[in-house]
């Protein structure tokens, strides 16, 4: 029973809602954007996929990072972080034996039918050591409400220092949302 609980306690307290400390900055990992990035970068066919999933690569990536209100989209360097599967869509076509499907991809404002390239070049190709996360400046009415109440936060809040983790992905800062990708990107899915 004891071993049960322990397991418990360990699963309640990395599925938390997550505070980050940046310098003089707060970053806030909800669960609804872990949940976002285990369902959309976990498995090839829906985009980019970490090579190792842990949701403990982007804590410790945005430790380190220097917040800066102007910009949005930061691209850390982690080692061996995930495959890049998200390609402009020329470079998708020229990949060996490209064959064009059509995949489901989530977006902010639910899933997108977008251009899949299923290609012979395999997945171990796709290894790089980027990863990208999405950052915004936050209000109170978008922060879980488990730390609604947090002092740090609320005054944080006010004083224009806590932040979101909207997304993260292996690979390239550049790609717009999936909804805006037209004939201009693609995800890629190695053989």
């Amino acid at each position: 029973m004891k071993l049960i609980l322990e397991k418990w306690n360990k699963f309640l307290l990395t599925e938390a809602n997550d505070m980050i400390k940046t310098g003089q900055n707060l970053v806030i990992f909800a669960d609804w954007a872990k949940g976002h990035i285990e369902d959309s970068h976990k498995q090839p066919g829906k985009g980019s996929v970490f090579a190792d999933f842990d949701l403990n690569l982007v804590n410790d990536a945005v430790q380190n990072l220097d917040i800066n209100p102007e910009q949005v989209v930061y691209t850390l360097s982690v080692p061996n972080v995930g495959y890049d599967l998200v390609l402009p869509m020329e470079e998708a076509r020229n990949l060996p034996d490209a064959e064009e499907v059509e995949v489901t991809k989530q977006d902010r404002g639910g899933d997108v039918t977008v251009t899949g390239i299923v290609t012979s070049k395999p997945m171990q190709d796709f290894l790089q050591d980027k990863m990208s996360v999405v950052i915004r400046q936050t209000t109170l009415d978008y922060v879980p409400e488990d730390l609604k109440e947090n002092p740090e936060i609320v005054s944080g809040v006010e004083e224009g220092r806590v932040y979101s983790i909207l997304s993260a992905w292996p690979g390239r800062g550049d790609v717009p949302p999936a909804s805006q990708w037209g004939n201009d990107w693609a995800v890629v899915i190695p053989k």
